[in-house]
């Protein structure tokens, strides 16, 4: 049962963070306690008993994994926790839930989690008191088939279903006692189209002594739907006969499936442009230069900043501002071939990876951007007007790394905005010049 008034235990170093999670709670009805490190939250946690915490992954004596694997270890009792933390890495996120952690936060520098917060607090709640709830009746044999929240199924030795609680029935769509006689791989599959049943694991004698747990199934219902599944299959032996079936007790994790696609694209994309991010950036233009380096061929990076776009959130608003950025991502998009890797690295700067693209056609493309962003755009009524400034750095002739293909781009792009704005430089003139690379001195060129 959720009580009434929830008590909070919010574990994190910063106060304004602290503050803004007060403030985000505010309409709750909750009590907040709060610990500046990993040991003090422990200790309140064990002291307290609290009905949740808000856990920030990057605290000074410990990070958020080694926190769950202290509480688990603490016999504190279970305690749904809300992780937090101001990276959107895929592989954090999903430690976390393996740790333990009921949910995930990224806090994005909009204050969206901020919120999301009192829902995600409730969801977690419910989660965690359906969970508890589900554990309590698996002691109750008499009534668990006809009240689990999960679906249960008992199978035969040769697959045949010989029972189904009314989970499992809502769950594929079945009518009462639909499912009895059936054999599981009607509606088991192990991909959208492969239904080997020969082949899967729960298939074939056994000796009642494995018990198997499996996240990568798909359940097909009554019309033909399927949706993803955990479950666990358990021996079952009949009457003592030593023909084991199984029982099988399932989850449709539908909305932890999409949940853990959202964390992904968090990650390495960017929310507002739906542009790859300054991770999914670096990671490719590491691989590109590998691929370059093998092939012995050659790689461009060019580095956009836009002229005027301040100036267009200061009059406009942040909105107006958000609504340019959306349409810029757009219309560079359009401007490159399908190869190449266009990513917002964060405010108004971008960057495009261009393989195997030379001196001709990157000077092309460069001045198409500035053209293609030079034109007006519509914001809700009101036009803007802003441009580019382009820094392009060439692999091998500017530089053999990531970090010096970044620095030389960035610097040539700056020159461009001291030298006027609104056109694209290369950083390596001289140098393309010595490698014969067909470049001309840009140094007082407009785009």
């Amino acid at each position: 049962m959720i009580p009434a008034r929830l008590s909070i235990l919010v574990v994190e170093d910063s106060e304004d963070d602290q503050h803004l999670y007060r403030r985000a709670l505010k309409g709750m009805e909750c009590t907040v306690a709060v610990a500046s490190s990993a040991e003090a939250g422990l200790a309140k946690a064990a002291d307290a008993s609290p009905d949740l915490i808000l856990l920030d992954y990057n605290l000074p004596d410990l990070n958020g994994i080694e926190f769950l694997g202290r509480l688990a270890e603490a016999s504190i009792g279970p305690v749904p926790v809300i992780m937090l933390t101001g990276e959107g890495n895929e592989t954090v996120a999903v430690e976390a839930m393996k740790a333990g952690a009921s949910d995930y936060l990224v806090k994005d520098t909009a204050g969206g989690y901020l919120r999301l917060l009192p829902s995600v607090i409730s969801r977690a709640r419910t989660s965690f008191e359906e969970r508890n709830h589900a554990r309590r009746l698996s002691a109750l044999h008499d009534a668990i088939l006809g009240t689990v929240a999960d679906g249960i199924l008992g199978l035969d030795n040769k697959g045949t279903i010989l029972f189904a609680n009314q989970a499992a029935e809502r769950m594929l769509l079945s009518a009462a006692n639909g499912l009895v006689g059936r054999h599981i791989h009607d509606f088991l599959r192990q991909t959208e189209t492969h239904s080997d049943w020969d082949g899967h694991p729960l298939a074939g004698p056994h000796d009642g002594s494995t018990t198997l747990c499996r996240e990568c199934d798909l359940f097909q219902r009554h019309g033909g739907t399927s949706f993803p599944v955990a479950y666990t299959a358990s021996p079952l032996d009949f009457e003592g006969s030593g023909r084991f079936g199984w029982v099988l007790v399932f989850q449709d994790i539908t909305e932890r499936k999409k949940a853990e696609e959202e964390l992904i694209l968090t990650a390495r994309y960017d929310t507002l442009t739906g542009l790859p991010n300054r991770v999914m950036f670096q990671d490719y233009l590491a691989k590109a230069l590998s691929r370059a380096e093998r092939g012995a061929r050659h790689l461009a990076l060019l580095f956009l900043d836009l002229d005027g776009f301040k100036a267009v959130n200061d009059t406009l608003g942040h909105l107006a501002g958000d609504q340019l950025l959306q349409m810029v991502a757009q219309r560079l998009v359009k401007c490159v071939r399908v190869g190449d890797l266009v990513s917002r690295l964060g405010g108004d700067e971008f960057t495009i990876v261009v393989e195997d693209g030379g001196p001709d056609q990157l000077t092309i493309l460069a001045e198409k951007i500035v053209r293609v962003l030079e034109a007006p755009f519509d914001l809700s009524g009101q036009a803007a007007h802003v441009s580019a400034s382009i820094g392009i750095a060439l692999y091998p002739q500017c530089g053999d790394n990531a970090h010096t293909l970044i620095q030389k781009a960035d610097s040539a792009m700056y020159a461009v905005k001291k030298g006027g704005r609104k056109g694209h430089r290369f950083c390596c003139q001289s140098a393309c010049e010595t490698a014969g690379c067909g470049l001309q001195p840009l140094a007082g060129r407009r785009a």
